[in-house]
């Protein structure tokens, strides 16, 4: 139950900070932060064991793959990580034109990666609907969890770096860098949750899916936060213009 009530919180957080942020698209300083919030919302579901009898079988029709959909979903978790940094690193003129070769090039080719390994494990022809119970050993799945272990922890660091160069550089972003470390502090909880099974042991293992779902619900509540307080000094005028935002 308190899964299920995890994913609910989650859920529910998600779609209501992206339709406060709904005026934001158009705005590259604020876009990214939007994208990072559906990406993970919708990761979360394509990951969910409880998604795998429909969508799983529905991506199975197509491919005739298993576990398509929990590959979508971690290439997803990495482009929200990609999006959370974008969203700092547009804020540190020193580091715009690093942008490229920090988060695009690692991103297009560790995605690239994880599908080529993804197609040659077992899970892809296993129907069990969690692919994290799947049991070990099979190399090609421990190879691409390796991978994906790899780059989620090298986005979080960039995340915590990013984080943290922006409470001593900005003390007004201090409660959202605040957020966002105790966020990857959350993610990493989970990574170590899915971790545990290939341990032989599963005493934590829910934790990890719970950990993931307080992150976004985190994740997407401070940032709906921090764009009403942006709106705050504005509120008089938007509601006498009547502008949309």
């Amino acid at each position: 139950m308190l899964e299920v009530a995890c994913y609910a919180i989650a859920l529910t957080a998600a779609p209501w900070a992206v339709w406060v942020r709904r005026s934001t698209w158009c705005m590259a300083w604020e876009r990214s932060t939007t994208y990072a919030v559906v990406q993970l919302a919708l990761a979360l579901v394509l990951i969910a064991p409880a998604t795998e009898p429909v969508l799983g079988r529905l991506l199975w029709d197509v491919t005739g793959r298993w576990h398509v959909g929990d590959m979508l979903g971690h290439i997803l978790e990495l482009g929200a990580l990609v999006s959370s940094n974008l969203a700092g690193m547009l804020r540190m003129p020193a580091m715009r034109h690093r942008i490229v070769p920090l988060l695009w090039h690692p991103l297009v080719v560790g995605s690239a990666v994880l599908m080529a390994l993804f197609w040659q494990t077992e899970a892809s022809h296993n129907p069990i609907h969690d692919m994290f119970q799947i049991d070990p050993p099979h190399p090609w799945l421990n190879v691409y969890f390796a991978v994906l272990w790899s780059l989620l922890a090298y986005y979080g660091g960039l995340i915590a770096w990013v984080a943290l160069a922006h409470l001593r550089g900005d003390p007004r972003a201090k409660p959202v860098a605040l957020t966002w470390i105790v966020c990857i502090g959350l993610g990493a909880g989970a990574m170590l949750g899915w971790l545990l099974p290939w341990l032989h042991w599963t005493a934590w293992y829910d934790y990890g899916r719970i950990a993931m779902c307080l992150s976004v619900a985190a994740f997407a509540l401070v940032s709906a936060r921090s764009w009403q307080r942006k709106l705050r000094p504005y509120r008089g005028l938007i509601e006498v213009t009547g502008a949309r935002l």
